[in-house]
């Protein structure tokens, strides 16, 4: 794969060696045991009658904040599994496969806590209506584009309305726009104080992987040069760091953890809302 390079022959080399890779390899096993633990967890989330989490449920019938949640969850469990099976069925590294994957993950489970951080179910509510306009915005979206009729628009409008004028405190709110990605992974920046990278900046660089972006392949894979620099560039054999995957895999884990427990404390039957 071509890189921005130059000079002579491995000037520009950088890879692991083989006692961080077996390190990375064994880090991974540890994550893929967590992971099993946390998608076996999240396999048991049931609402708790009388607990916040079914009072959101019953304040928003057309699309509530647990099942969004738990919709979200399952999306970033997903990519995640795609992920172990990569490396343990197929005993393939694929890099720009695996940090994509992982992109999903953090980009899904920002959007499960900010759903569920909200002391306020009014705050919970109206976040969740939000996102329901918009993610059916951009159905509506498709089909106008494609020539097709979307019938089923004003009918959701008119229910999301329906859920908002529902809460006397979101009586005529509007509800759009919704607060973007990258906000949502800067506003759960402080529930995690010790992650190597902020999941802002976690999901930044897997998605400068994910879109090709050649100046975060640099910084982020190893390299080692393929013959002769010309004109100022040089080809390279690109692989991965398995320590530096295992991190970016093991911050996702972090993040779904840490909205099992956000769900989990809402869940409870005895809690005020």
């Amino acid at each position: 794969m071509a890189a921005a390079g130059g000079g002579k022959r491995g000037q520009h080399d950088r890879q692991e060696t083989p006692e961080h890779e077996e390190l990375g390899r064994r880090a991974l096993a540890r994550s893929f045991a967590r992971y099993d633990a946390l998608a076996a967890r999240a396999d048991t989330m049931t609402m708790r009658a009388g607990s916040s989490l079914a009072g959101d449920q019953s304040a928003t019938p057309y699309s509530s904040v647990p099942d969004q949640v738990r919709a979200s969850l399952g999306v970033a469990l997903d990519h995640l599994h795609g992920f172990k099976i990569i490396v343990t069925d197929g005993g393939a590294v694929l890099p720009f496969t695996m940090f994509t994957l992982v992109r999903s993950a953090y980009e899904s489970t920002a959007t499960a806590l900010w759903l569920l951080s909200p002391t306020s179910r009014d705050e919970r509510v109206l976040r969740s209506l939000k996102l329901a306009r918009e993610n059916r915005r951009q159905v509506h979206n498709v089909m106008e584009k494609s020539g097709r009729e979307d019938p089923g628009w004003e009918k959701a409008i008119a229910a999301l309305e329906r859920d908002r004028d529902g809460r006397e405190a979101l009586v005529g709110v509007k509800l759009s726009p919704v607060l973007s990605v990258t906000d949502r992974l800067v506003e759960i920046a402080p529930l995690f104080p010790d992650l190597f990278l902020t999941p802002l900046a976690l999901w930044q660089t897997s998605s400068g992987m994910a879109h090709g972006n050649n100046a975060m392949m640099l910084l982020l894979l190893d390299r080692e040069q393929v013959g002769q620099a010309q004109r100022g560039g040089a080809d390279y054999r690109v692989t991965t760091s398995l320590l530096v995957v295992a991190g970016y895999f093991d911050a996702a884990l972090d993040m779904i953890e840490a909205a099992l427990d956000l769900w989990d404390n809402r869940n409870r039957p005895s809690e005020l809302h």
